[in-house]
């Protein structure tokens, strides 16, 4: 089922990605000491190896990863800016919608030493088609779609 308040996303065209802004460009010299000419091939080259999707509540970056490039990194930032709202629901509909609902993703909470923590962003890691992690969670479904506000520790909303 999908979730309330979604729109399908739909995928960008390279040429409807907006420009790269100034203010992203001067942060790129910063944070990596580099001179315009190579925060623009930086910026550039991430921009050229990805796949954009965008909806009502999101925009997602597509990139292939990993040694045999199999795996998709799936990056998730809201259009608002939020950080404080998440919702397991609207990232799962985004795996499903990019990479299929039988596909198995997960999000990564690295030792500190690979910490990435650079902007207001969440990331889901997709499995190669036919790979499961199925010695970590669930063995079998189990979906509540009814609305339980009042058992504590079991809410949940309507779907």
């Amino acid at each position: 089922m999908t979730p309330r308040n979604w729109r399908p996303l739909r995928k960008l065209k390279k040429e409807e990605f907006h420009p790269i802004r100034r203010e992203v460009i001067e942060e790129t010299m910063r944070s990596y000491s580099v001179d315009e000419t190579a925060a623009l091939k930086m910026l550039d080259d991430l921009h050229n190896t990805c796949d954009y999707y965008t909806n009502n509540l999101y925009q997602v970056q597509v990139a292939k990863c990993g040694p045999d490039r199999v795996m998709t990194h799936i990056c998730i930032r809201r259009l608002d800016g939020a950080c404080d709202i998440r919702d397991w629901r609207h990232f799962q509909q985004i795996k499903n919608e990019i990479c299929g609902e039988e596909r198995e993703g997960f999000e990564l909470y690295p030792r500190e030493s690979r910490k990435v923590d650079t902007s207001n962003k969440f990331h889901i890691w997709v499995l190669p088609d036919g790979i499961s992690m199925s010695a970590v969670g669930w063995l079998e479904r189990d979906v509540q779609y009814d609305e339980r506000k009042n058992v504590p520790g079991m809410r949940q909303r309507t779907l």
